[in-house]
């Protein structure tokens, strides 16, 4: 269920961000540079996947420098007391890995750790705009199949979005 295909390791061959892109992470959102415009893919095994089938050429790196923070809630006979707390290192190597498993899964190339990912967008489309035609394109796949089935739909579908354009 490997990647067949001849297109290079986007990983390997993603550009630098340009610029600085914002530290504040609101998932979804196009993100303006002189360059164009771009949205930033989650830690997830999904979004690394969706920016990994479109055209190699859009996807962008960008050391990652921000203190992530989680949320720690904790019970005791006084009630719930709720703090943040830094990632720890041992936090983000779970994301990680959880992102390149699934990575694994589909058939592609694990996606190097320490970097922030971003997608380059056509003009005239919006992350909304690829995740329909994503989702129409796997549609009609069985519910109970092998995500790595839906790859060369996911695949086609990425393809003709950025081809229009």
């Amino acid at each position: 269920m490997g990647d067949s295909s001849t297109v290079p390791n986007a990983w390997e061959t993603a550009r630098p961000f340009p610029g600085s892109p914002p530290d504040s992470f609101d998932r979804r959102s196009v993100i303006d540079t002189p360059h164009g415009r771009y949205w930033e893919l989650s830690e997830s095994g999904w979004d690394a996947m969706l920016g990994y089938l479109a055209d190699p050429a859009t996807l962008a790196r960008y050391a990652e420098r921000r203190e992530h923070q989680v949320e720690v809630t904790v019970s005791d006979s006084t009630g719930e007391h709720t703090f943040r707390t830094p990632r720890t290192s041992e936090d983000q190597a779970i994301i990680d890995e959880a992102a390149n498993s699934y990575l694994r899964d589909v058939g592609l190339p694990e996606r190097p750790t320490g970097y922030r990912w971003f997608q380059r967008l056509p003009d005239d489309l919006d992350v909304k705009d690829i995740d329909e035609a994503v989702y129409a394109a796997i549609k009609d796949l069985s519910r109970d199949h092998h995500p790595a089935e839906a790859v060369p739909a996911i695949r086609a579908a990425l393809a003709e979005l950025y081809r229009e354009r």
